[in-house]
């Protein structure tokens, strides 16, 4: 590649790496508060919190702290950021499959946020791929 467009190709990187932070950071966040809630109603019910939500939440953190992790490692360009991209999407992608049958979607609501996820999913693994050509390009230290 030229080296124009290498440079520039570096800098969607980046961008793309700091959108992941933050989304990253907002997800860890939510995913908290997903699981303070549980432990919240469970507590005033007297009943245990359901076992697929309490995973739901989990996830919901883990794939939080992974996108994070993964976007600053991509904004400081980072060889790492491949084996961050690719854990999370194994993460992601095993989520998915998992919830399709322990939380299937009960109403509308529920069934449009699941094919928001899996949107999401798939725009992961396009950025994967850049990701993938960075590396490759040697653009990853």
């Amino acid at each position: 590649m030229a080296d124009g467009a290498l440079d520039i190709l570096g800098w969607i990187a980046r961008a793309v790496g700091l959108f992941y932070l933050a989304g990253g950071l907002l997800t860890l966040r939510a995913g908290r508060m997903e699981a303070f809630l549980d432990t919240a109603i469970s507590r005033v019910s007297g009943e245990p919190a359901d076992r697929a939500e309490r995973l739901r939440g989990w996830s919901m953190m883990i794939i939080g702290a992974l996108t994070a992790i993964s976007g600053l490692l991509l904004l400081l360009l980072r060889e790492a950021a491949l084996y961050a991209f690719l854990a999370n999407a194994a993460w992601q992608g095993a989520y998915l499959l998992w919830a399709r049958q322990a939380l299937p979607p009960g109403n509308p609501l529920a069934a449009a946020g699941r094919r928001r996820t899996t949107n999401a999913f798939l725009v992961w693994l396009a950025m994967t791929a850049l990701v993938a050509l960075l590396f490759e390009q040697g653009m990853l230290t």
